[in-house]
């Protein structure tokens, strides 16, 4: 079965694909791989993601041959072709051929492809074909204010925010959503492109240990002003104070370390530390255990997230801490809310002491175990 198509209907089908990932018009034939595909993992379990449960998998893609015959929506199959199965869908969607735009989503991987180069693929080219063949002005997201790993992703295209509509769309489990919107002009594609490219690049290379690379630098005069113009996303702003509130507060605490994360020689992001052997006293009064130096404040830049610099900087924050008198132990805190970074933190072995600090939940390590 196929969509029968209005000839005022736009874009064109089109099948688009590169470095062994094909994105083709989905068809009934596709069903059998995108019910494997959504298995893995059992996606259709996460309520705000638009994957079919098993027994809606062909309504799913007659949905979407439907909203194809109508022109909103031109959803493609994902086909991994060394491995010669569909391992997800992606979409144009709310197509508005007046004012050329598209919006791309209705987009899931099988878990086992989740984390890797198939989405950020997948978006060039779907963002290639939208603005150099079909002239689009303005390309579009729309993100669940739930997902904010689909959040991240979208902000790394180099995409812009721009609100949030509250209460907007039902989820599997009835309840309501607030939805992310996000956009890219035809203006901004080529520095985006470029980036995507340059990631890629990346990604297919071999990479070194960022740790090997990476060190923390006293701010200046130079790189105060950078500094103040990191972007941790829209996800992160809700995680940590701005570096402007931190650099602040660092000016009334004789214990604050601020440092710039740079990499290489380029400003990846800030960290703040407290080193309770500057001022014991203060550190007595702030109620910080004396063998400690704490992490008060880390965040990387959106565009160098998923790098490893997170890590390699708090690899360095352990090296400090051990050229301090008496340190065993470096701590830390996150902000018990979804999308925080406890998980991050365990893998680096860091374990929840039973404290908080404020509404936040305190974790440590031992330096050694760091070094």
């Amino acid at each position: 079965m196929t969509a029968t198509i209005s000839p005022t209907v736009w874009p064109d089908d089109v099948t688009l694909e590169r470095d062994g990932i094909r994105l083709e018009p989905i068809l009934l034939v596709h069903e059998a791989g995108l019910l494997a595909a959504a298995s893995d993992g059992e996606l259709w379990n996460i309520r705000y993601t638009s994957v079919p449960e098993p027994q809606e998998t062909l309504a799913y893609i007659q949905t979407a041959l439907k909203q194809r015959s109508e022109g909103s929506r031109l959803a493609f199959a994902v086909i991994d072709l060394a491995a010669n199965k569909v391992i997800g869908s992606t979409s144009y969607h709310d197509i508005v051929p007046a004012i050329k735009r598209v919006e791309i989503g209705w987009t899931w991987y099988a878990k086992s492809n989740q984390r890797s180069r198939v989405n950020t693929l997948c978006k060039l080219m779907l963002m290639q074909h939208a603005f150099d063949t079909l002239g689009c002005d303005v390309v579009g997201w729309r993100v669940s204010h739930m997902n904010f790993a689909s959040q991240r992703a979208v902000e790394r295209l180099g995409a812009k925010r721009d609100g949030v509509l509250r209460h907007h769309a039902p989820i599997r489990d009835g309840k309501v959503r607030d939805t992310v919107m996000y956009s890219m002009l035809a203006a901004e594609w080529p520095v985006a492109k470029q980036q995507l490219e340059a990631k890629l690049a990346r990604k297919a290379a071999p990479r070194a240990p960022p740790s090997s690379k990476v060190t923390l630098q006293p701010i200046t005069a130079d790189t105060l002003r950078a500094i103040l113009k990191l972007n941790p996303g829209a996800v992160g702003e809700r995680m940590v104070a701005t570096n402007a509130w931190s650099i602040a507060q660092a000016a009334y605490s004789a214990n604050a370390v601020p440092r710039a994360i740079m990499a290489d020689g380029v400003l990846v992001g800030f960290i703040m530390m407290y080193d309770t052997t500057i001022d014991p006293t203060l550190a007595v009064r702030d109620q910080v255990p004396l063998d400690s130096v704490e992490v008060w404040r880390l965040m990387i830049d959106f565009q160098h997230q998923g790098s490893g610099y997170g890590k390699a900087a708090i690899s360095e924050a352990a090296q400090y801490a051990a050229t301090r008198p008496g340190v065993v132990q470096l701590r830390l805190s996150y902000v018990p809310v979804e999308g925080n970074p406890a998980s991050f933190y365990r893998k680096l072995g860091f374990l929840e002491t039973g404290e908080k600090d404020g509404i936040e939940i305190v974790m440590a390590q031992s330096v050694a175990d760091l070094l």
